[in-house]
């Protein structure tokens, strides 16, 4: 199983975080990420160490238009808190429009956040995501409208700029500070730079001496050493992870658990990746049903091998082959069989 390596200097940092009055234990905070972050996604993380979740975005326009597909992203686990409902727009009056919505129908949630860093351009050109990090006056106004008007703590997460001619992460941050936001999470690229090229750790390694609400780092935390680099040069207070947790639920463990007791978890055995695979299967079937959860597994069930030897074919049989949890099971059987 996994062994633990014990970092000799390792300061621990990470007990709990405070984010308005509310205090949780932990540092690791999961990522929204579209089509992945499903309430099942989220209870299933939880179990290795998320100490703070986020829904899917969540369309002000969508709800405003009562889209069943929005508003069923909405709905959140009593095993999940604490937890976030991410908003998106990119006019104030509808996002505060959509803000009423949300607590006319739910008290189930601890946290409003604002999208102020998807760089897709079907977000973008409708002047949400990123599109608000050139529009700094409309930006505190929109904040410090929801601030007001929101009975749960404001958070947002953001990029460091529209592109490398614009990079303004100071001014934001100092702008939604101003503007009563409780949490801050920066993602180290421009919007132009979309998902490419190297987050910029260096850029913001400064950004902390500014703050004066807790500070959460994003990008490219895809190891054990990617999250303590990153933290010890930004001297973050939350470490959010995304796509390096996609098939790889126990890097949450590993880095929970490092900044809480300075051991270094060896990285899950080919075995642990299969039973995390088949428990988490099971969970989506649970939410989605058989034929819907399967046929989404094969954008997610690769990846839980991504990087072991040997597994290429079957990283491609988990993408093309599988049409029910019958054919999962035997592809998993037949990696077992493959390690006798």
């Amino acid at each position: 199983m996994m062994k633990a390596e014990k970092e000799r200097n390792n300061p621990f940092l990470f007990l709990s975080m405070k984010i308005g009055n509310i205090e949780f234990q932990g540092n690791v905070i999961l990522a929204p990420m579209a089509g992945i972050t499903n309430i099942a996604y989220r209870e299933y993380m939880k179990k290795f160490g998320v100490a703070l979740t986020y829904t899917e975005m969540v369309s002000d326009c969508g709800l405003i238009y009562e889209n069943k597909v929005t508003y069923k992203y909405l709905e959140i686990s009593k095993s999940e808190h604490p937890v976030a409902i991410q908003i998106f727009g990119g006019k104030k009056e509808t996002l505060l429009e959509a803000l009423k919505i949300i607590e006319s129908q739910k008290d189930d949630y601890d946290f409003i956040d604002v999208n102020l860093g998807c760089p897709v351009p079907k977000v973008t050109k409708t002047g949400a995501g990123s599109a608000w990090l050139k529009r700094k006056e409309e930006l505190f106004d929109m904040i410090s409208a929801l601030v007001k008007a929101s009975k749960k703590p404001v958070t947002a997460k953001i990029r460091i700029g529209w592109d490398d001619s614009s990079i303004n992460v100071e001014e934001i941050v100092l702008t939604l500070q101003n503007a009563g936001i409780s949490l801050i999470a920066i993602h180290p690229r421009t919007r132009n730079q979309l998902y490419s090229g190297k987050a910029n750790y260096e850029r913001i390694k400064d950004i902390k001496s500014i703050m004066t609400v807790p500070l959460v780092i994003s990008g490219d935390i895809f190891t054990l050493e990617d999250a303590i680099n990153a933290q010890e040069m930004t001297n973050a207070d939350g470490i959010m992870v995304a796509r390096g947790a996609l098939g790889n639920p126990y890097l949450i463990k590993q880095i929970d658990h490092y900044f809480k007791t300075g051991e270094k978890l060896s990285n899950p055995t080919l075995e642990d990746q299969i039973r995390y695979l088949n428990e988490y299967a099971l969970e989506l079937i649970k939410l989605k049903g058989e034929y819907v959860a399967i046929h989404e597994l094969r954008g997610i069930a690769p990846h839980f091998f991504k990087g072991y030897p040997n597994t290429k074919q079957i990283r491609l049989r988990l993408a093309t082959e599988i049409e029910t949890f019958s054919d999962l099971e035997k592809i998993l059987n037949d990696i077992k069989a493959s390690m006798l």
